[in-house]
């Protein structure tokens, strides 16, 4: 199939079909695995158990191996199970996350919990079900090899109260890029830092005594025309659109992207829009550069995309 030759309609057909195509196929690896337990069949190919065998006879990685014969082994000791994958009501992944907690007596209360949730929800329910554990803050030096060589880096470990994930994920959203744990912490901590220490609230004293503030310059120009757009006007945008990315499809699909999110004139300015609120809206870096590739021809915009 050359995609390349299918319009978009047939393109998204096609993809679906291979997406169930998948799921079915993942499904039938379960069974077989399950199947060559029961057999025992991989001793006799020369290989010390299936895990051996999906690894280096089905060049399965050790992680995906691992999780498909966990996933495959849950199923056969809790048949309602499969029902919910092949309804993907659950994946894979939640299997693996909850196969260690499932008893008898909690099996059903778990399954109906974790129906349709994410994984980072139904990590959240496993530890309802799972003995307190007790730590303690740490912050140690470590030596991490790296692609460049060694580099001394620092391990942090620490308890947070609930509400930190739902928090540092507003965050990391806000960020440019596929930023990680230490960069998240260290642009917040340095945020703090330049916001409240004496030293930097006292250099900021002495620039606003010798000099006009930092950002004036961009107040003198015409606000209607320019494609600069306030501070305070940015802030009301993103209350006003929630937070995430307002493109809707012609189904009334809404993209749920809260990342990297971009404030877009409707009407370009170089097609004499302004920087009037109801000029404005939010989008995601894709959906941005797809409005301006709408606006402005596809030729102009391919550059754009081929740095994504």
């Amino acid at each position: 199939m050359n995609l390349h030759q299918l319009n978009n309609s047939e393109f998204h057909v096609e993809f679906e079909k291979a997406a169930r195509a998948n799921q079915s196929s993942a499904i039938v690896v379960l069974h077989f695995i399950n199947d060559c337990e029961r057999r025992k069949s991989y001793l006799d190919l020369g290989y010390s158990s299936v895990f051996s065998y999906c690894v280096r006879r089905l060049k399965y990685s050790s992680s995906t191996a691992g999780r498909y014969i966990q996933a495959a082994r849950c199923i056969l000791e809790h048949p309602e199970m499969l029902a919910m994958l092949e309804a993907r009501e659950i994946s894979i992944s939640t299997i693996c996350q909850i196969a260690s907690i499932l008893t008898e007596d909690n099996k059903q209360s778990i399954l109906e919990r974790v129906r349709g949730r994410s994984r980072r929800e139904v990590e959240r329910i496993a530890c309802d079900y799972r003995p307190p554990v007790a730590l303690s803050d740490r912050m140690d030096p470590v030596r991490v090899a790296t692609n460049n060589g060694e580099r001394h880096m620092v391990f942090t470990q620490f308890l947070a109260p609930e509400e930190y994930a739902g928090i540092f994920d507003e965050v990391r959203d806000l960020m440019p890029g596929d930023a990680s744990y230490g960069d998240v912490s260290l642009a917040v901590f340095r945020e703090y830092r330049d916001r409240h220490h004496p030293i930097a609230r006292q250099a900021r004293r002495e620039t606003k005594k010798g000099s006009a503030s930092l950002h004036s310059h961009r107040w003198e120009c015409d606000a209607e025309h320019s494609r600069y757009i306030p501070d305070e006007v940015r802030d009301v945008v993103f209350v006003r659109d929630g937070g995430q990315c307002t493109f809707v499809a012609r189904d009334g699909t809404q993209c749920q992207c809260r990342k990297g999110l971009h404030v877009d004139h409707i009407t370009p300015v170089a097609n004499s829009g302004r920087n009037e609120l109801s000029n404005l809206r939010l989008l995601c870096g894709a959906h941005n550069l797809r409005a301006a590739e709408l606006a402005m021809g596809m030729h102009v915009m391919q550059p754009y995309w081929r740095a994504q």
